[in-house]
């Protein structure tokens, strides 16, 4: 596939963009207060219990992401397969990750709940790189996109420096919704991502007014951080399994091969 000069300045502009961000930005380091959530209570023997109970989902999103895995439609090349696969593993890890953090929050144990939520960024920004510029430069993102991600936190575990790790996440923010709404679509199904977007976005408001939420609710914010993440990735997992590839000229549904409709009519 040639790129258009569309997909070009895309490219260039999104790479820009995270390059100077992180030239310009002073250190960032992370702040003893962020360990110090609203609701901490103790329940059932559980310290922190909505904060630790509240992981479950995750868990059960990528159980149902699974399925995807058996749609003859959901993928055109096999690294995208492999991008999904990557996806959900790290959506497995980051309850672990994340149960593991929240029975005793400290920077020692964020630590394993950042590191598995940089392989789903960036095989999400990976796939939406495949989908919407090239699929040839998706597929040779992949890799370095994770390791990029894995390194962000490592850089702040050695260093105390955020800087990277917030390029990573609030980048991947930026970058996935740019393409959506700048580039032609390859698959059908578009709103699904969109809507994964939107409720992360939300998650994200529910983790900054942890405590303002506290006065209304007891379990503050951070529980339900956890809930609208893990329906994003739900929803956008539901969205890949029922997909079609799509004629981008057209924007309509390609024609699907003989194989795939013989597939099909056997489930």
């Amino acid at each position: 596939m040639v790129l258009s000069h569309r997909s070009i300045a895309t490219i260039v502009g999104g790479a820009s963009l995270v390059a100077i961000c992180f030239i310009l930005l002073p250190p960032i380091a992370q702040s003893p207060q962020y360990h110090v959530f609203a609701d901490r209570r103790t329940i059932l023997g559980v310290p922190n219990f909505w904060n630790v109970i509240s992981n479950l989902p995750f868990f059960v999103a990528a159980l149902f992401g699974i399925r995807a895995l058996r749609s003859p439609t959901a993928f055109t090349e096999p690294w995208e397969r492999i991008a999904f696969c990557a996806l959900l593993a790290g959506t497995v890890a980051v309850s672990v990750g994340s149960t593991y953090y929240h029975l005793h929050p400290d920077d020692r144990r964020l630590f394993w709940d950042r590191l598995p939520m940089t392989v789903v960024f960036m095989s999400l920004l990976a796939t939406t790189i495949g989908e919407r510029v090239s699929m040839s430069v998706g597929k040779h993102a992949l890799m370095p996109l994770i390791l990029l991600g894995i390194g962000s936190v490592l850089a702040w575990r050695h260093s105390g420096d955020l800087r990277l790790y917030a390029v990573v996440q609030f980048g991947t923010l930026l970058a996935v919704p740019l393409m959506l709404a700048l580039l032609p679509a390859r698959y059908s199904g578009a709103s699904s991502v969109w809507c994964a977007v939107v409720v992360y976005s939300l998650a994200k408001v529910a983790e900054l007014l942890d405590h303002r939420i506290a006065a209304v609710i007891a379990t503050g914010g951070h529980p339900w951080k956890h809930a609208a993440a893990a329906v994003a990735i739900f929803v956008y997992a539901t969205g890949v399994a029922r997909r079609r590839p799509l004629d981008i000229a057209t924007a309509s549904p390609a024609p699907l091969p003989v194989a795939i409709l013989s597939q099909e009519a056997a489930r």
